[in-house]
């Protein structure tokens, strides 16, 4: 199983979650939560959001590996 990581911090040095929020549309919640991991971007705003940085959406979300424990 994955999850999805984020630098999304790191990229917005200097910038507010507003500020980003404004220029992609969404609420400011809605960056903070990304950053704190409780939500997964669309594909449409991971791509905004990467445009908005002018990088690619692999240097700003990651796939982190998880280990599931088996239940015997």
């Amino acid at each position: 199983m994955s999850k999805l990581g984020n630098n999304l911090k790191d990229f917005r040095v200097g910038i507010s979650q507003q500020a980003l929020a404004d220029a992609v549309g969404v609420t400011r919640l809605t960056i903070h939560s990304i950053e704190k991991g409780k939500f997964a971007p669309t594909t449409l705003l991971a791509l905004k959001i990467a445009r908005y940085f002018n990088t690619s959406v692999e240097s700003i979300f990651y796939l982190i590996d998880t280990q599931e424990t088996s239940k015997e």
